[in-house]
């Protein structure tokens, strides 16, 4: 199948999908009243004006919205973190400092053309083909003083005083290394963010860690609520020595920094636990009973009061 072929294919499936979704639903996806012109990536254009292009301040991968967003919105797959994760990301895509008190538990001094990334690879930290066959860490959601790397798609690094590197999470728990079972995603993610740095080599001052949950997990309600990043949490805020246990546990070669810098660079860590209702400003998503308290997306945006919200 020539080059032709696999594109044609591809806008087939996205009109497909795009005439599929349910409306006011299908905003999420992209806007179905009035286009004139209709993008696989960037902006989409209704009655002759253009709406907001997406990498005008959130980030993600290409095709992120067509290829996991409107399946799960089209499903009404209510346990999916990366929707819940890109309606934060949506709401507060105008208001960055708000966003930011929320993440970081307190206020920071906002860059210069913030940005919002979202699914982004953290730099680096291990040799490079080690790395990419099974210590890569990407982040659901990033914001601080970060920029793009050059040559590598949706890669960052840091900029500037502070980042803010979030782990979002529904029902799932973290999962252990593939190659190292006893390293689990929560301390592998840490390592990443805490030896982001610049072109300079400098690193920033204060790396927020923050977990995204609902307040189910986050309160530890029930039996049925225990979770691994619940334990690994409390037990890196309450003793620093655990943390440096885990962070010593990969035995693949540094990139750059050695593992005396990655435990010299633990005092830099602000920990933090936001839920999607404070986020979001809605009631308890999640109880014994049942995994979403919603039945739709479009109930969530009507609670929210937002079923406009992404034809603005």
């Amino acid at each position: 199948m020539g080059r032709n072929s696999t594109t044609i294919s591809r806008r087939k499936l996205y009109e497909q999908v795009w005439t599929e979704l349910p409306c006011p639903i299908r905003a999420i996806a992209a806007l179905r009243r009035g286009v004139t012109k209709r993008e696989l990536v960037g902006e989409i254009a209704e009655k002759g004006r253009k709406v907001k292009p997406l990498d005008s301040c959130l980030m993600h991968p290409p095709n992120y919205v067509e290829v996991q967003i409107s399946p799960v919105i089209k499903n009404n797959d209510m346990t999916k973190e990366v929707v819940w994760t890109y309606l934060v990301d949506r709401k507060y895509e105008d208001d960055h400092k708000r966003l930011c008190r929320l993440l970081c538990g307190q206020d920071e001094e906002m860059p210069h053309n913030s940005k919002i990334w979202l699914e982004a690879y953290l730099h680096p930290t291990r040799l490079r083909r080690e790395e990419v066959q099974c210590w890569r860490s990407r982040a659901d959601l990033s914001m601080g003083h970060l920029e793009g790397v050059e040559d590598r798609q949706l890669q960052i690094r840091s900029k500037g005083d502070w980042v803010c590197i979030c782990e979002a999470k529904w029902s799932d728990d973290i999962h252990q290394n593939s190659a190292f079972p006893n390293v689990f995603q929560f301390s592998q993610l840490i390592e990443h963010a805490i030896l982001l740095h610049d072109r300079s080599n400098n690193f920033p001052e204060r790396v927020y860690i923050t977990l995204i949950t609902p307040r189910y997990y986050q309160e530890q309600r029930s039996v049925l609520s225990k979770r691994n990043y619940w334990r690994k949490y409390h037990d890196y805020v309450a003793s620093r020595e655990r943390l440096a246990e885990d962070l010593r546990m990969c035995p693949l070669g540094f990139l750059e920094y050695d593992v005396d810098k990655l435990i010299n660079r633990m005092d830099v860590i602000r920990f933090n636990w936001v839920s999607f209702e404070e986020l979001l400003g809605l009631p308890d998503l999640v109880d014994d009973h049942t995994l979403c308290n919603y039945r739709t997306w479009q109930e969530v945006l009507r609670e929210m009061g937002r079923e406009d919200f992404f034809t603005n």
